[in-house]
């Protein structure tokens, strides 16, 4: 079962991140400002770095701190080296999101991605050896990384919303065919909704992550149904 689920997880994590990167080139064309609180830079220029970690301030319009990695923002956002990235500062004060969610929340997003296809190049190669049931440190980090999945779609949350908050806060997004923003036509009922649909789902998926690092009896099956039998005592 193991070797099986290393299969499909070489794919299922992969693919992800390979769209994920179009998806930005796609905010930077539509979003550009979201894309700017997404990696910190405030001026805009050529050849940006990476910003791996910053301390920024919307107030003082600087990252007080940063590790960066030189010229790798400018690849990653344009694809060239030479690539210009715009700045935060191109944009109105009251047109930008707080920088900090997206900024971090992007950071997990994909801190889980590497540490996940890390995961499963680590069992690929320990299958090769014949090693991929002997190695017990293999099996415990396999076992608490269950939880990494609905951590990145939760972060991947975050930055999506918190980073459009602009646009929905200012109407300049959604509009019908006669002009008239969505944003006019929506009911104070209507905006909890998604929230309060979302909570479920979440919670069992949580419910079901937790389970499934309990304790298993002697001889019992460690699956997915057991873990599903764990919630529902």
């Amino acid at each position: 079962m193991l070797p099986m689920t290393l299969w499909q997880l070489t794919v299922l994590v992969s693919l992800p991140i390979l769209i994920g990167d179009l998806h930005g080139l796609n905010t930077r064309e539509h979003q550009p400002v979201k894309l700017a609180a997404m990696e910190a830079p405030w001026d805009t220029d050529r050849r940006v770095p990476l910003t791996l970690f910053a301390i920024s301030s919307d107030k003082a319009v600087r990252n007080y701190f940063a590790i960066d990695v030189p010229w790798l923002g400018s690849l990653i956002l344009t694809q060239n080296l030479d690539g210009e990235a715009k700045g935060l500062k191109d944009f109105p004060a009251d047109q930008r999101p707080p920088v900090a969610i997206p900024f971090f929340a992007l950071r997990i997003m994909v801190g889980c991605a590497v540490a996940m296809l890390g995961l499963v190049l680590l069992g690929g190669w320990l299958r090769w050896r014949g090693r991929l049931y002997d190695t017990p440190l293999f099996l415990d980090l396999v076992q608490f990384a269950a939880p990494l999945g609905f951590v990145a779609v939760t972060a991947g949350w975050c930055v999506t919303e918190v980073g459009r908050q602009p646009w929905t806060r200012l109407r300049a997004v959604a509009h019908d065919r006669n002009g008239v923003a969505v944003a006019d036509q929506l009911r104070r009922c209507d905006l909890p909704c998604p929230l309060h649909a979302r909570l479920p789902v979440d919670l069992a998926v949580g419910s079901l992550a937790g389970a499934s690092h309990r304790p298993q009896r002697a001889g019992a099956p460690s699956s997915c149904w057991s873990a599903l039998s764990c919630c529902c005592r």
